[in-house]
C-alpha cells in the first residue's frame, strides 16, 4: 500500500469539478491509511510542474490522477520511466484507460481502494512524432480523419454528456464526409495507399467512451494496433452510418472496407493533411509516426 500520495486534479476538468472529486480521493485515501494531499496548478503547464515535481520527491509513493484520459496522461508523461506509481480516477468524459484496466468508473471507493492494495504493473504507452520534430504521448488511441474531425466538433459540443457526445457528433460528421488520400506504413510495411475515411492507433482497446475502435490492442504487448477505414467509389454516406454503431461491439473491423494491422511503428501521410487527436486532444496535423514506449509508465490496477 502507497503510504504517501500526491492527488493531481487537472484545473481545467469538468469546471472546477475535479478539484472537489479531487478532495473527496483525499478523504477516502486518508480512511485507508494512506497520507494524501491535493495539488493544482494555475493552468495545464503548472499541472504538468506539479506533477514531475510529485514525481521527483523520494517522500512520494504514488501519483494519483483525477479526471479523464487527458488529464491521466498528463500524470503518466511526468512518471514515465520513473518508478512511481500512477493511480487513477476516472472522472472524465471517455475514462477509456480505465475500462481497460477494469478500475470502477462512478466509484470513488472502489478506485481508492485499488490504489491502497497497491499493485502496480508496466503499461505502455505510444508516441506521435509530429512533423515539425515535437513528440506527443498517449495513453488510449491516437485518430487521424474523420475520427479526429468527429473529436474537433465533439470538444465544441455542451450537449450530450458521455459517449453519447462522440455518437451525435459523429452523425453530425458524416452529413460533410472528407475523404482523403492515405498512405499508411506499419514497421516499414505498406498496408494501404489510397482513399482512406479514417485511420485509428491504438495503445488500448477503445476511445471516446467505449468505442471499441482497435478491439484486439494491448497496452502490455509493446505494440501498437491499427484499424483503417478505406473508401471505394460506391460507398457512400450510408455505409458508414451501418459501421458506425459497429464500432461499440468492435465488429466493425470484420467489415470487408477495414483494414487492420498490428507494429511497433506506424507512419500515415495523407492529402490533404488530416487532423490527429490523442486522448480526446487534438494535436497537430498529418504527416506523423507513431511507435510505443514498452512498460513506459508503472500503474496501480486490479490483481488478476
Amino acid at each position: 500500500m502507497p503510504r504517501r500520495a500526491v492527488i493531481l486534479a487537472n484545473p481545467l476538468a469538468r469546471k472546477g469539478a475535479g478539484l472537489t472529486i479531487a478532495t473527496e480521493v483525499e478523504r477516502l485515501a486518508r480512511d485507508r491509511g494512506i497520507t494524501a494531499r491535493v495539488v493544482s496548478g494555475r493552468d495545464l503547464a503548472d499541472a504538468q510542474r506539479l506533477a514531475r515535481e510529485a514525481v521527483a520527491d523520494d517522500a512520494v509513493d504514488a501519483l494519483v490522477a483525477v479526471g479523464g484520459d487527458g488529464s491521466i496522461r498528463l500524470a503518466l508523461e511526468a512518471a514515465a520511466g520513473s518508478t512511481t506509481p500512477v493511480g487513477i480516477i476516472p472522472a472524465g468524459t471517455g475514462n477509456d484507460l480505465a475500462r481497460t484496466l477494469g478500475i470502477p468508473i462512478g466509484d470513488l471507493e472502489g478506485s481508492v481502494g485499488i490504489i491502497a492494495d497497491g499493485h502496480a504493473r508496466a503499461i505502455d504507452l505510444g508516441r506521435v512524432r509530429m512533423e515539425s520534430g515535437e513528440d506527443v504521448l498517449f495513453v488510449t488511441v491516437a485518430a487521424t480523419g474523420f475520427d479526429a474531425d468527429v473529436t474537433v466538433r465533439a470538444t465544441t459540443m455542451r450537449w450530450p454528456r458521455g459517449k453519447a457526445r462522440y455518437l451525435v457528433a459523429a452523425l453530425r460528421e458524416v452529413s460533410k464526409l472528407q475523404v482523403r488520400h492515405f498512405t499508411v506504413r506499419v514497421d516499414g510495411d505498406t498496408v494501404v495507399d489510397g482513399d482512406v475515411l479514417f485511420t485509428a492507433i491504438g495503445n488500448t482497446t477503445s476511445y471516446g467512451g467505449g468505442m471499441l475502435i482497435t478491439p484486439d490492442a494491448d497496452v502490455h504487448d509493446g505494440l501498437l494496433d491499427v484499424t483503417i477505414a478505406t473508401k471505394t467509389p460506391e460507398v457512400g454516406k450510408g455505409t458508414l452510418l451501418r459501421l458506425l454503431p459497429t464500432v461499440f461491439k468492435g465488429t466493425h473491423v470484420q467489415h470487408p472496407l477495414v483494414r487492420t494491422a498490428r507494429g511497433a511503428t506506424v507512419a500515415v501521410e495523407s492529402d490533404p493533411p488530416a487532423f490527429v487527436s490523442v486522448d480526446g486532444d487534438i494535436v497537430g496535423r498529418l504527416p506523423a509516426t507513431f511507435d510505443t514506449i514498452p512498460g513506459a509508465a508503472q500503474v496501480l490496477m486490479p490483481r488478476g
